[in-house]
């Protein structure tokens, strides 16, 4: 072969059709093979002289291992997993835990090279924190060979698998699944397992407090010796069991007490729903099932409802422990134990519940009990009522009783479960909203008192406004004036206004104590609640709040949401082309950024960025507006500016990988199209001198936004901003 023939044979090569890269691609992943051959002492062996590697790819908040299908680069691993041990399990689908992972270097295993090899999968249980004990080999999950699967291309809005081939390590993460009720119920437990296990025949019974940690190893075995692996840690659930402690106090403890007022009060067939702690605990039920419904959408059909359903998980269910077994507690002595004697001895001696059993709050429990007297009729207007009005009083002095304590369990709840300092604010909404939804679609059945009012008195008795008497015919009077004579809001805003209230007082205590963070003075503002939104009627806000949270138009219709779909090349291209920041690129490199761009729709007051965080991506307004807010050395949060469509922001930390030196959050419903610095790093790699002309545009844009002047001093924040950018993007 002489020279042309060699020259020839690449440029055929180069232009043959591969999967997945076009012209440029090819180019740049020829330049970095020419420069790792060239540092090879033999380049005709450097394939067999690398090394196998393996990667676990890491969850991040936000995203969902089925992004790879739509944004390739942007997918990552689940850490959390649901299963159900209840009888009616089977009905309710079967959740899957995906696992994206890497293989690096594997040319040795592949063809002209016939070395044998397998990827492996293995799983142990682990201990809870503060029990002794080695991890448990999950029974049937060891060295279990794996078949190459990648996220389907099209596996949008339905998550899907494709078969895939090893030899494409290259261009796509593979994807590793368990199925948590499959193969994490083993028939027979292993020896040290059921040790931890005397109430049961499953690893996620009251002893495991209802959900399991793992550990999750992906190895490479390259003829029969173990050469790299990776691990990942992840949480499965038993939403089975989930709520089950709550249910027992309204059939067993509330039910109880109920007959036994009845038998005081001479009264016959009275509704339980009459029992002034029937409202809290009917309502918080509920609560936790919307919430578990979001959690369930979110891991088994990778919606985002939440940016992480691990931590509400196990907020939510340290929450039930502590307030159920502190409720069991202080009415041991007064009623039956609610708990069996192998769970009465757990509670009392197991080492995984001694963080509980510091943290419950009998006491506090003890005096809510003392508010559940049910109010009876002693004659009059009400007389032929089984219990008259005023109980509606007692329930609801019963229920901010049993708030406030529960909101105190809610912060150890929260010290147990870890902090979250980068989405505790949107969960937070989130939780709240349901809430909300629990209160508005539950009012008759927590409040049969309702049902022997007219329609305008029960009306008024739920919706009221303190000050408002227009319902009665009567003018608005001042809040001083009505207040004397007993004027009060209805059940609706009394109950979501309270609720709120308590929510965001946690949320204070939680930031000052590091477990979480939020924007604003207060972590859920009044523009992010349903009620509000309803009274005020303000239709486009309730719409985007319900839509947010995977909800129809309507607040009483619970119709799940389409997601975040795929926008389309030409629509990002056009917006794209409109930011000063990319008129260095040609409009063919525009075109593969458009490409790669990840859509993103963020309900009201969502934040996208959050200061002080690192990471490495930039974001255009598509529609909408977002509000820039910078967190001054006091902890004061200021308003710096409201950025409209066609704005970008976060080009620094693309460009330069920095972190973020201001909060950004949705004002109300925002489009947005994610950059990330690997759909900007080919096309800097392909053409290096735009490193400069970005530096420069850069420079112009921040002495522009410092209000800085003088030629000299744009000149060398040019230099330093070129300096970083290649050092970000080319090492």
């Amino acid at each position: 072969m002489n020279p042309k023939e060699f020259q020839k044979q690449l440029k055929a090569l180069l232009l043959s059709p591969v999967d997945g890269m076009d012209w440029e691609d090819k180019l740049t992943r020829a330049r970095g093979y020419l420069r790792q051959l060239a540092t090879r002492a033999n380049p005709q062996e450097e394939s067999a002289e690398l090394f196998p590697a393996v990667e676990i790819l890491a969850f991040e908040p936000g995203k969902r291992p089925v992004d790879e299908a739509i944004y390739p680069g942007h997918g990552c691993s689940e850490r959390a997993g649901l299963l159900s041990t209840a009888p009616d399990a089977l009905l309710a689908g079967e959740d899957e835990v995906w696992i994206l992972f890497r293989l690096r270097d594997i040319y040795a295993y592949l063809p002209p090279f016939q070395r044998s090899f397998a990827v492996t999968m293995s799983a142990w249980f682990l201990p809870p924190p503060g029990v002794a004990g080695e991890p448990v080999p999950v029974p049937g999950l060891m060295d279990v060979p794996l078949a190459p699967k990648v996220v389907a291309s099209d596996a949008f809005p339905v998550p899907a698998l494709a078969d895939a081939q090893w030899s494409a390590f290259n261009t796509a993460p593979f994807v590793a699944t368990i199925r948590p009720r499959q193969q994490l119920l083993p028939a027979t437990l292993p020896a040290e397992l059921e040790a931890r296990t005397p109430d049961g025949g499953d690893p996620f019974t009251f002893a495991h407090r209802f959900h399991q940690a793992l550990r999750v190893e992906v190895a490479f075995v390259g003829e029969g010796e173990r050469l790299a692996s990776a691990e990942t840690e992840l949480e499965v659930f038993d939403t089975g069991r989930f709520g089950s402690l709550y249910a027992r106090l309204l059939d067993d403890l509330v039910r109880a007490d109920l007959s036994a007022q009845q038998e005081r009060l001479r009264l016959t067939d009275l509704h339980v729903g009459y029992h002034p702690w029937f409202p809290v605990l009917t309502i918080g039920v509920d609560k936790a099932n919307l919430y578990l419904r979001a959690i369930h959408q979110d891991l088994a059909m990778q919606r985002r409802n939440l940016p992480d359903p691990r931590w509400l998980l196990r907020v939510g269910l340290y929450l039930e422990l502590l307030t159920c077994l502190g409720i069991i507690e202080a009415v041991k002595d007064e009623y039956p134990d609610l708990l069996t004697p192998v769970e009465r001895e757990l509670l009392e001696k197991s080492p995984a519940y001694a963080p509980i059993r510091e943290k419950l709050q009998v006491e506090a429990w003890q005096k809510v009990w003392e508010l559940r007297e049910i109010a009876s009729p002693r004659g009059g207007a009400f007389s032929s009522m089984p219990v008259i009005v005023s109980n509606l009083r007692r329930k609801q002095r019963a229920t901010l009783a049993f708030l406030h304590a529960h909101h105190e369990d809610l912060k150890a709840a929260l010290e147990l479960s870890g902090p979250n300092l980068g989405d505790g604010q949107e969960t937070w909404h989130r939780v709240f909203r349901d809430a909300e939804r629990a209160v508005l679609r539950n009012s008759e059945r927590a409040f049969p008192e309702l049902g022997y009012l007219d329609a305008r008195l029960r009306e008024f008795a739920l919706w009221h406004q303190r000050g408002d008497m227009r319902l009665l015919g009567l003018t608005v009077l001042p809040e001083a004036l009505t207040s004397l004579f007993g004027d009060q809001d209805g059940l609706y805003p009394s109950a979501c206004r309270q609720y709120r209230r308590s929510m965001n007082d946690v949320a204070r205590w939680a930031a000052q104590q590091g477990l979480m963070e939020y924007t604003g003075e207060e972590c859920i503002p009044r523009n992010a609640s349903l009620l509000e939104a309803q009274m005020e009627q303000n239709g486009r806000l309730l719409e985007a709040l319900q839509r947010r949270d995977g909800y129809g138009q309507e607040l009483e219709v619970a119709a799940p949401r389409a997601g975040t779909a795929p926008g389309r090349p030409e629509e990002v291209l056009e917006v794209l082309r409109r930011c000063a920041v990319f008129k260095p690129l040609m409009d063919r490199e525009l075109r593969r950024l458009a490409q790669r761009a990840r859509r993103a729709v963020y309900g009201p007051l969502d934040r996208v960025v959050v200061q002080g965080h690192t990471d490495a991506s930039m974001f255009v307004v598509a529609s909408g507006s977002v509000e820039v807010v910078v967190r001054l050395a006091d902890g004061r949060d200021t308003p710096l500016a409201t950025l409209e469509e066609g704005a970008i922001f976060g080009e620094i930390a693309l460009l330069t990988g920095e972190e973020r030196s201001a909060t950004v959050r949705a004002v109300d419903e925002v489009v947005l199209y994610e950059i990330t610095k690997e759909a900007l790093q080919p096309i800097i790699e392909a053409r290096p001198q735009l490193v400069v002309e970005l530096a420069r545009l850069m420079a112009t844009r921040q002495a522009g936004l410092r209000e800085a002047a003088g030629r000299a001093h744009e000149e060398e924040h040019t230099r330093s901003m070129a300096a970083r950018i290649r050092r970000f993007f080319l090492g």
